[in-house]
């Protein structure tokens, strides 16, 4: 009994902290906290290029740092299209056209992950080729006469260089130039971009004249003679010309037509010959009559309305006598031929101009057949 109750009182004492152990009997721990760890660095050494067409490559270049461990991870992502890879160096040709953010970070070996840094790279849309052609070439006229002049038109796209040879060289893309060929030319107008290259031609004929001698016939249907008188009469056509006047003291106008339909539209006459060297004669028409002069009449079908009265200008050929009626070249009936060329006849008028009669009831006259009535024409064409 006793010693229980002494076992009970030492646990009390215990319990109320009436013994504590003394500093000696404390043993120190062995244990430290762990050191704090320090944030990965990430650094984005290069994008390049910094501007690109969409399709093309771009690299990316960045590396880490850790001080207190190593770099285990990478990140790369773009502002415009998300992740864009893991390693330290990526090629890519996905970025969409835009400016874009490019973001990089590393991660350490204790996972931590660095701050992102950021670049920029510009994606620009694709460059639309304008395809090379040679939309026209072409001259305003594919023929001339020699010494005129052509136009040439051309008009290109796509191209870097466009000559047109012979004689012109390089041009620009779309343009015009006078050309005067002496002789037919295929112009050739050549486009370049690079190793490819398009043709055309633009042929231009150049016409020479030909020369062409003709003897002009008379249309008996447009030839006659018509009489003075009230009214003036005509002789049925067939017949040839009379031309001065009658017993009666009536005048005579003799009115020839040429058929010159076959001449073409674009004839030079060069020279006219007249031979009206083969006549007849009644009486003495140049002494009592005065000179015979002949006039361009256009007078279409013959009439008794087309008798000339009053005081006649600008004849083109006048005889004063038989000796004159010989065969000559005429530049007058040339520019008067000339001024009709186009037409189907070449019509004029043959009168006394002294006299329309001299009034002593004789015969007085000069006659031709329609054979006898000759021009020999000679004339330049590019038919």
């Amino acid at each position: 009994m006793k010693r229980i109750l002494i076992l009970v009182l030492v646990v009390s004492f215990l319990l109320a902290g009436c013994f504590s152990p003394s500093p000696s009997d404390v043993v120190p721990s062995q244990e430290t906290p762990p050191a704090r760890n320090e944030q990965p660095i990430a650094y984005i050494d290069a994008i390049t290029p910094p501007m690109v067409t969409v399709g093309e490559d771009v690299t990316l270049q960045g590396h880490g740092i850790d001080a207190d461990g190593t770099v285990v991870a990478r990140r790369w992502r773009s502002n415009i299209d998300g992740p864009l890879g893991v390693n330290a160096s990526i090629v890519t040709s996905e970025l969409s056209v835009g400016e874009h953010d490019i973001y990089f970070k590393v991660q350490d070996n204790n996972g931590t992950w660095s701050e992102e840094t950021v670049s920029t790279v510009i994606i620009t849309p694709a460059e639309v080729l304008i395809p090379l052609k040679i939309v026209i070439f072409t001259s305003d006229s594919d023929t001339i006469h020699l010494g005129d002049t052509v136009t040439l038109v051309w008009e290109v796209t796509g191209a870097d260089e466009v000559t047109i040879e012979p004689d012109i060289g390089p041009v620009d893309q779309v343009g015009t130039i006078d050309v005067s060929p002496e002789e037919t030319t295929e112009y050739i107008i050549t486009a370049t971009r690079g190793i490819k290259t398009k043709h055309n031609i633009a042929e231009v004929t150049v016409l020479e004249m030909n020369s062409y001698s003709e003897t002009l016939a008379v249309i008996p249907s447009e030839t006659s003679s018509i009489f003075g008188g009230a009214p003036p009469a005509v002789w049925p056509p067939g017949m040839g010309i009379s031309v001065g006047d009658l017993p009666t003291n009536l005048p005579a106008q003799g009115f020839v037509s040429f058929d010159i339909s076959d001449i073409p539209s674009d004839a030079i006459i060069t020279n006219v010959e007249v031979d009206f060297s083969s006549y007849s004669t009644g009486g003495t028409p140049f002494a009592d009559l005065g000179c015979l002069r002949v006039y361009p009449q256009n007078y279409g079908t013959l009439e008794r309305d087309d008798f000339f009265t009053g005081s006649p200008l600008g004849s083109i050929l006048r005889y004063c006598s038989e000796a004159a009626i010989m065969p000559h070249d005429s530049e007058s009936f040339r520019d008067a031929l000339q001024d009709m060329v186009g037409d189907d006849h070449f019509q004029i008028r043959f009168q006394f101009n002294d006299v329309d009669t001299d009034n002593n009831s004789d015969q007085d006259y000069i006659h031709w057949d329609n054979e006898e009535l000759i021009l020999n024409i000679e004339y330049e064409s590019y038919q």
